[in-house]
């Protein structure tokens, strides 16, 4: 039963994550489908989703869409969660999942993590899928 209670809580991530150097940023778009993007600070990032930063509400963005990670491709994401980053704060932290990415996507993701990532832990699951 304690190990049931221990692997429901304390599940192992799939997908290494790794924080990013302050500054890191990427393009989401607005939830408006306009072709209006928004420049938002990364926490952290993994092959499988990442965490940013913004200020406004969560209507101010899309909940599924695609972002921007460098100068190459979008790619899809779905929102998984969003919450104010502190009590009575106007900034609120957002955490997405990527869709199917295929092999360019990988790459991208790959390369974002190679140039922004702080590699302090392990670098498990991190090989360039070429």
């Amino acid at each position: 039963m304690l190990q049931f209670l221990v692997n429901l809580f304390f599940k192992e991530r799939k997908n290494h994550r790794y924080l990013v150097h302050n500054g890191s940023v990427v393009v989401v778009p607005t939830k408006d489908g306009s072709k209006i993007k928004r420049s938002v600070q990364v926490i952290d990032i993994s092959l499988g989703g990442a965490a940013f930063i913004y200020e406004g509400s969560p209507a101010d963005l899309a909940k599924s869409g695609l972002i921007r990670l460098s100068d190459g491709e979008a790619v899809k994401f779905k929102t998984v969660s969003d919450v104010e980053s502190s009590e009575g704060s106007t900034y609120r932290r957002r955490g997405i999942k990527f869709k199917w990415k295929g092999v360019l996507g990988k790459e991208q993701i790959f390369q974002f993590i190679s140039e922004h990532g702080l590699h302090t832990g392990g670098r498990e699951g991190l090989r360039s899928p070429g």
